[in-house]
């Protein structure tokens, strides 16, 4: 956690405040301590990496960062015990020399595991959960200092809320991940023809283990990114702090990137042929590497985003729609549309919850005014029900809230009880939960 002349931002600096306090503490104990003691609310942020003020606060902000390492491996259920601060750049080095490693990553990985479990970080892949499902249990501060348990045995209604609750029922100290063997994975980027990608969806999705594509809406190709497990050789394996260096440096391609980004704010007539380009800048690489290595990319090029999950079924026909209203519109970004699949699963506030969705992500440059071009596309995903993603920019209401999320009004009435004094919660959360 940063903070800058009493001040917090987050990775965009998009959310930046002067909380009132901040704690530092090194154990459970202090953690307590400083949670009793704390004045006004009290937020506990990761990286940042959230672009929704989940973390601003007028009282006390805590640095959890003392909270991280494997705290215990159990073999026969393949269940890692991990501190919650551990950040996911981190998380391979630490269970590879065991055998195994997590069963999906996202495409980057400066998050902190506790972040990612909280807000439903997620990958690509129709049979693979996000973070959340994948939680066998973990340790919870409440607030009044007591530390419990949650699993599907100890306080299970807990545990299936608690698995993604945006830190409203207290602070998660230690999570328990549900590992597997160690695998390689083969990494595709290609091109694919834009209506024949849509015709074909649904067999590249089932096709590959992991698929996802990148849609720029004034290109005249769509590129594909497939993982798919292999036993080709993969060179030697990185060191914790090669992967923790490599998020943070910019690659030639990300300077282009970056450049020709920077170039569209003062000139918006460069975004279509700038698409074009980029497309077929992006396409026709592969590489073999072990998964904690190869599922992550760097982004150094910073953005803000909106990401809304809709049932599998409609998810080509939104990415449609969103692209051809961007087209129409003319609203510059340099940026794709992401589609990603998820698994469904039971934790409740999951925007996979109880159906396999399609996530589709819209950024905008950090530096450029996302409001246009955000509500062009919120706009269509609330025609189809979508459902948003919590650490990114949305404008849902508690009302849209209780209609898209079945256990809603059962999450609600649990956060009151474990948190009667609303001490967990921020001015953005209260507008949804309290």
């Amino acid at each position: 956690m940063k903070i800058v002349a009493g001040k917090w931002s987050n990775w965009s600096g998009n959310v930046r405040f002067k909380p009132r306090g901040i704690a530092e503490p090194k154990d459970e104990v202090d953690l307590a301590i400083a949670v009793r003691k704390s004045e006004g609310h009290v937020r506990f942020p990761g990286t940042g990496h959230s672009f929704s003020p989940l973390n601003q606060t007028d009282g006390t902000l805590i640095d959890l960062s003392a909270f991280v390492g494997l705290k215990g491996f159990d073999p026969e259920r393949e269940v890692a015990s991990i501190a919650a601060a551990t950040p996911l750049w981190g998380l391979g080095s630490l269970l590879h020399p065991l055998g195994y490693a997590l069963k999906n990553m996202p495409d980057i990985d400066r998050q902190t595991l506790g972040g990612a479990v909280a807000t439903g970080t997620h990958g690509s892949g129709l049979t693979l959960g996000n973070f959340s499902a994948e939680v066998a249990s973990f340790r919870l501060l409440l607030t009044t200092g007591e530390v419990i348990h949650c699993s599907p045995e100890e306080n299970p209604e807990i545990y299936a809320a608690g698995r993604l609750s945006l830190g409203l029922f207290g602070v998660m100290t230690e999570i328990d991940m549900k590992v597997r063997p160690i695998y390689k994975l083969q990494r595709k980027y290609f091109v694919h023809p834009t209506e024949e990608l849509f015709r074909q969806l649904d067999g590249l999705v089932e096709a590959n283990r992991n698929f996802s594509f990148f849609l720029f809406p004034h290109a005249d190709g769509v590129v594909c990114r497939s993982l798919n497990e292999t036993e080709c050789h993969a060179p030697t394996r990185h060191s914790a702090n090669t992967l923790m260096a490599r998020g943070e440096r910019r690659r030639i391609d990300e300077y282009v990137f970056a450049g020709i980004s920077e170039a569209m704010r003062y000139v918006p007539g460069l975004m279509k042929p700038a698409h074009k380009f980029f497309a077929a800048f992006m396409g026709k690489r592969q590489k073999v590497r072990w998964s904690h290595e190869v599922y992550p990319t760097a982004r150094t090029v910073r953005y803000k985003a909106m990401e809304y999950a809709v049932p599998y079924e409609k998810g080509g026909e939104v990415m449609q729609e969103l692209a051809e209203a961007i087209r129409k519109s003319k609203i510059p970004t340099a940026f794709p549309l992401t589609f990603r699949t998820v698994a469904a699963d039971d934790v409740w506030l999951s925007p996979a919850y109880q159906q396999d969705i399609a996530s589709i992500t819209v950024h905008q440059h950090a530096d450029m005014d996302e409001t246009q071009l955000f509500a062009l596309c919120e706009a269509i995903f609330r025609n189809h029900n979508a459902r948003p993603h919590w650490g990114k920019i949305h404008n849902a209401t508690r009302e849209d809230l209780a209609r898209l999320y079945p256990k809603f009004e059962d999450f609600c009435a649990l956060r009151r009880k474990l948190d009667p004094q609303d001490k967990f919660l921020n001015e953005h959360l209260a507008k949804l939960f309290a």
